[in-house]
This record gives structure tokens, C-alpha cells and sequence, in this order.
């Protein structure tokens, strides 16, 4: 185990471009949970960091996103 990933987790999701900053506006909604990288402007990928012990609260805020946007997880860690 590499010494990152004993401190956070990362998920893609693929979502469209229009998309990316009201996510990150959803994201940011919500106190220090995880922060947000755009991996691809042009594809619309981004990446999202969060710690361990989160995946809960990550979850519950995807469910609630995903009734405003439309996005699609394509690498989230097992």
C-alpha cells in the first residue's frame, strides 16, 4: 500500500462540460468532505479526493447530485 493511499481515496466521473462547475459548486456545498480536480476539460473528467471513512457521506452526495446532473462513475475504488 503506497503511503497516499493510507490518507485519501479518489473517484472519476465523467459528467458534461456545461456540468463541471455546478458540481464543483454541490461539492464545495458541502463543508470539506472532498475536494475537486478537472483530469480533462475536453473529455469533462474529473477527479474527486476524499478521505477514508467518507465513503458514506461520498455516496449520499452523489445520489443527491445525480437528481440535478447527469454523470457517470467510471473508476471508484473497491
Amino acid at each position: 500500500m503506497s503511503t497516499s493511499s493510507c490518507f485519501s481515496q479518489r473517484l472519476y466521473i465523467r459528467l458534461n462540460r456545461k456540468d463541471i462547475a455546478f458540481f464543483k459548486f454541490l461539492l464545495e456545498s458541502r463543508d470539506n468532505l472532498a475536494y475537486l480536480t478537472v483530469i480533462d476539460k475536453y473529455l469533462a473528467v474529473v477527479q474527486i479526493v476524499f478521505g477514508y471513512g467518507f465513503e458514506h457521506a461520498i455516496q449520499n452526495f452523489l445520489d443527491e447530485a445525480g437528481q440535478d446532473l447527469v454523470f457517470k462513475i467510471i473508476y471508484m475504488p473497491v
